[in-house]
């Protein structure tokens, strides 16, 4: 129930609003956000949009193929979706600038660089990091033309309402399971279940692709051993958003 080593650095991409670069053990992954304006749907006029996408492509790892994203892709790509919606992350009432006129759309890019296991935590690591580094600027709305303005400098940060950790557990058998799996204990093991956690340590989701079921007295001993790897998480992010504003 021991967790591997996270290494996390911010503002790793200088072209996006927002980024970073997060490595758990071996796995590595970076998230890059590019924010552009639209317009906001017509049933949500006031609100914004948050587009996460996960690219995995051959160079990270020789079980991914070139070609249109694979089934762990479009999979890690709903899960951070999900876990955006359940947990709330952002209001994107915040990322409306006029209503019915004019939106933020978030495209959160995460690309996997070297594939080790557990995509899941890296993931959302990634895309909670790149958030909280995300700067945009400023958008005047001419209403008499119907025409925006944007601002050179980005110094408007995005308000996150949450921050959610995930831990992700390998099941071998009722009475063996590990936690934060490298690729090759998830090829040995029987299944495995992903817990979604709040700085509380409420209960956010999970999620389980398949795999040998699960008692509910394995998933309370996830969740304890998952509620003391959520402040390790959210205070290694911390640290390095400080690093990263000391710097500049």
């Amino acid at each position: 129930m021991d967790a591997r080593s996270i290494t996390i650095r911010v503002g790793t991409v200088t072209t996006a609003e927002g980024s970073s670069t997060v490595r758990v053990g071996h796995t590595t992954v970076m998230c890059g956000i590019k924010a552009e304006i639209a317009t906001p749907a017509l049933r949500n006029p006031n609100q914004g949009f948050i587009v996460p996408n996960v690219e995995l492509y051959p160079c990270c790892s020789p079980m991914f193929k070139a070609g249109p994203p694979g089934e762990k892709a479009i999979a890690t790509s709903q899960f951070l979706k999900n876990v955006i919606i359940s947990a709330d992350v952002v209001s994107l009432t915040d990322l409306c600038i006029v209503t019915n006129k004019v939106a933020w759309c978030l495209y959160c890019d995460v690309v996997c660089l070297n594939y080790d296991g557990n995509l899941y935590d890296a993931a959302l690591i990634a895309l909670m990091a790149a958030l909280q580094n995300v700067r945009l600027p400023k958008v005047l709305y001419d209403s008499e033309n119907g025409r925006t303005s944007v601002a050179s400098e980005r110094t408007l940060p995005v308000t996150l309402k949450t921050r959610p950790v995930a831990s992700t557990f390998t099941v071998y058998s009722d009475s063996i399971q590990l936690m934060d799996p490298t690729a090759e204990d998830e090829a040995q093991g029987s299944g495995e279940v992903t817990v979604v956690l709040l700085e509380n340590g409420s209960l956010c989701t999970t999620h389980k692709p398949g795999g040998q079921l699960i008692v509910p007295e394995t998933l309370d001993k996830f969740v304890t051993c998952a509620k003391e790897r959520v402040l390790q998480v959210n205070t290694s992010i911390t640290k390095a958003i400080t690093e990263r504003m000391d710097e500049s």
